[in-house]
């Protein structure tokens, strides 16, 4: 699957897009190392000052992958960091001593889906967020991109049990107090479990809450 082409652009709106418009095909990945306009889950921005992006485009989007993914990156991305420990925010974005260091957002088009991930590099583009030049990687972007590409490739190939069991290993939030935004509700209180392709536990001054995975997102900052 991971054969397909590579296109590096100089700068870029988003990756996400640019695959999209370039109408790249299954194995194909498209990354850059100047990106202005990247996106999150739900809307979000992706500050992408000095850092890499990397589109990877895949057949399937089965309900493990953004686990999947997170976990394997994580996984990855900490050879290069061996003094640190990186570990998952629910769903999939990666944080080091409660920074953020990257994030993974999956759209689809077609009969395709496009698997983005941003990764802080050279610089933290925010005070909140965290960058692998500053927690002692001395190498380059060019070689982080294909970390990331290698790592969504070998996610895609994983089932449920194996991607539920690397990614509770770096769960950041269980035992922890949170704000969570459950469609339109808001609720806060204490995340009891996680299970991480489906719901989230939380229990609150009212009772427990089962959350679900689809509709649900934490807003509270990593600390």
């Amino acid at each position: 699957m991971n054969g397909g082409k590579i296109i590096t652009l100089d700068s870029v709106g988003s990756t996400q897009d640019e695959a999209m418009k370039l109408d790249l095909q299954v194995g194909d990945t498209c990354r850059s190392f100047h990106q202005t306009a990247g996106r999150g889950r739900r809307g979000n921005k992706w500050n992408g000052t000095g850092g890499v992006a990397v589109t990877v485009v895949l057949e399937k989007a089965p309900q493990q992958l953004p686990i999947a993914i997170a976990a394997t990156l994580a996984s990855s991305l900490n050879n290069l960091i061996p003094n640190h420990r990186i570990g998952i925010k629910w769903p999939n974005d990666l944080y080091v001593d409660g920074k953020k260091l990257a994030g993974v957002l999956i759209e689809k088009r077609e009969d395709r889906y496009f698997v983005g991930v941003g990764v802080n590099v050279l610089a933290a583009p925010i005070g909140i967020s965290t960058a692998l030049h500053q927690l002692g990687f001395g190498g380059s972007c060019e070689s982080v991109a294909d970390i990331v590409a290698t790592s969504v490739f070998e996610a895609s190939q994983q089932d449920e049990n194996k991607a539920v069991t690397a990614w509770l290993e770096r769960d950041i939030l269980v035992g922890t107090t949170q704000t969570v935004q459950s469609g339109d509700n808001i609720a806060e209180g204490l995340v009891l479990s996680i299970d991480p392709c489906h719901n989230l536990l939380l229990q609150t001054n009212s009772g427990i809450l089962q959350l679900p995975a689809e509709t649900s997102t934490i807003i509270t900052p990593c600390q």
